[in-house]
């Protein structure tokens, strides 16, 4: 796997990577606005999963047909599974002992009744529809995902049934707002395929229409979700009749649906979540997109780039060019340094130009008191000039005066004017040669993939040669080498409470009884 330093060369990384990666690509796309459709295909969406969400809440803001909650609840649920299996063998093995086969058969009757005894209760963990049980918390309170076309929507919650999860928290609603336990800082990790290549019309306003009204179940995630529900709901609420794209930074920016996509999933993190979607390469060479690059370079680290076949999307209709793009929100300790490195950078660069900053500055606030100082001047001559009529007196003099204050009035305006221009350049150029400074300080590798076949061809068939499961093993090595992050380790026992009950143990306290 290559790396790419993140360093003022970025911009021109080469995608030469030619394993292969699969670690959060594409799903359904879908937005607020008509526009065109592209579901990525299964052999993407199931090599997505391995590293990305084994912990946490889990969303797709665009999940369109529901492939990615679908597959990041089969994942999760086959892990719960195989620890409940083996948590049983466990505690089978502990009630048999070493010498089952030679104990008497009423003993090993009462043993085996105590084995179903226990049996029947780690079962229980399994039920979606028992409260509090692993399922029951996995179906409804860690997999979200919302759509704005409501065929989709209906489809997701369908598919979410026909898989076995409760279907909750999957809304028709548009992915850019927050609804009911979706809104920012919640989540743990994101897999989506936003929509691409359309925008956002700079006229469509936030309407009464998208305020939640149901006191009932607002009071409900209120008692659920706290103050953080209280100031989520204000995001619609404090601005009905405003510009959808007030709501966010790089609205002003650009109102392509990807980016305003890319912004919402760093919204919806928490401090260090982990992102993965489907973009199109443009976004990553775009030179119209470099303010959204480095707005994301400021709050988020590029953990893998992956670049796929266009064919992977010609099937659907599409015929951009896709990457897998993931990225890390920064730790607090990360924004710290970030914020650090930046301060450090200004300091230097500024340094560099203060003799040109102070004279540009000194030159402004002297053309400042020579306008004053020339209004006066002009003020006074054209008293004289009046009095000077008025007593019928020769006035060509005073007119040549007036004259004179008059072109060093305009002389000094541009003076002025070109010396404000000077520091605005200087300033943008400041900032310019401050960007890749902090980059060197703030300086981490960023594995660069390409992909020749992604497991399906042109037609929509299934290819032969798929390359991203191999990607999937290579990049799990990388990140458990290089750190990228920590799962969470949530280590679960199940035994007898001193009331002779089975219970769920977690840091060895009782946190269930079964």
């Amino acid at each position: 796997m290559q790396n790419a330093r993140n360093s003022n060369s970025r911009k021109n990384i080469v995608l030469s990577f030619c394993l292969q990666f699969s670690a959060a690509t594409g799903h359904t796309t879908n937005t607020g606005i008509p526009l065109f459709q592209a579901f990525s295909p299964i052999s993407v969406q199931g090599s997505t999963y391995s590293d990305c969400i084994k912990d946490g809440r889990k969303i797709d803001p665009t999940c369109g047909s529901g492939g990615f909650l679908i597959k990041a609840f089969e994942y999760v649920r086959e892990k719960i599974e195989a620890d409940v299996r083996s948590q049983k063998e466990k505690l089978r093995a502990s009630l048999e002992g070493d010498d089952f086969d030679s104990k008497p058969e009423k003993e090993q009757i009462e043993i085996s009744d105590k084995i179903d005894e226990m049996q029947t209760a780690l079962n229980t963990e399994l039920d979606t529809s028992i409260e509090g049980s692993r399922m029951y918390q996995l179906s409804r309170n860690c997999i979200y995902g919302t759509d704005a076309n409501p065929r989709m929507a209906r489809t997701s919650k369908m598919n979410m049934i026909m898989h076995g999860d409760g279907h909750g928290d999957v809304h028709h609603h548009d992915g850019l707002l927050n609804i009911n336990g979706i809104f920012e800082k919640r989540f743990d990790v994101i897999l989506t395929n936003p929509p691409f290549g359309q925008n956002v019309d700079r006229n469509q306003l936030i309407s009464e229409a998208d305020r939640f009204t149901d006191e009932e179940m607002k009071r409900k995630y209120k008692a659920k979700y706290g103050k953080a529900y209280d100031e989520a709901l204000k995001q619609v609420d404090d601005h009905i009749g405003k510009s959808l794209l007030s709501l966010y930074d790089l609205g002003s920016t650009s109102t392509l649906t990807e980016v305003l996509f890319m912004e919402r999933c760093l919204r919806l993190l928490k401090k260090g979540g982990r992102m993965g979607m489907v973009l199109p390469e443009g976004v990553l060479n775009n030179k119209n997109l470099a303010a959204v690059r480095e707005y994301f370079e400021g709050r988020a680290k590029p953990i893998l780039i992956c670049s796929i076949p266009q064919d992977v999307f010609i099937a659907a209709g599409a015929t951009v060019k896709p990457s897998l793009v993931f990225m890390r929100k920064f730790t607090a300790d990360e924004e710290a340094e970030y914020d650090k490195c930046k301060k450090e950078a200004a300091i230097e660069i500024t340094a560099l130009h203060q003799t040109e900053v102070d004279s540009l500055t000194e030159t402004i606030a002297t053309c400042d008191a020579q306008t004053d100082s020339l209004k006066d001047d002009l003020k006074d001559a054209r008293g004289r000039l009046k009095q000077a009529k008025k007593d019928k007196k020769d006035t060509s003099a005073i007119e040549a005066n007036i004259a004179f204050i008059q072109q060093k009035q305009k002389n000094n305006k541009d003076a002025k004017k070109a010396a404000e221009k000077a520091l605005v350049d200087l300033k943008k150029l400041i900032d310019d040669e401050i960007k890749p400074v902090v980059k060197k300080k703030f300086d981490y590798d960023i594995p660069i993939a390409k992909v020749e076949d992604a497991g399906i061809t042109t037609t929509g068939a299934a290819s032969e040669g798929n390359q991203l499961p191999a990607l999937v093993e290579e990049y799990k090595d990388y990140r458990i080498n290089n750190m990228l992050w920590a799962l969470k380790e949530c280590v679960v026992e199940y035994g007898l409470n001193s009331d002779g009950l089975y219970c769920r143990y977690i840091a060895d306290k009782e946190d269930r009884r079964l």
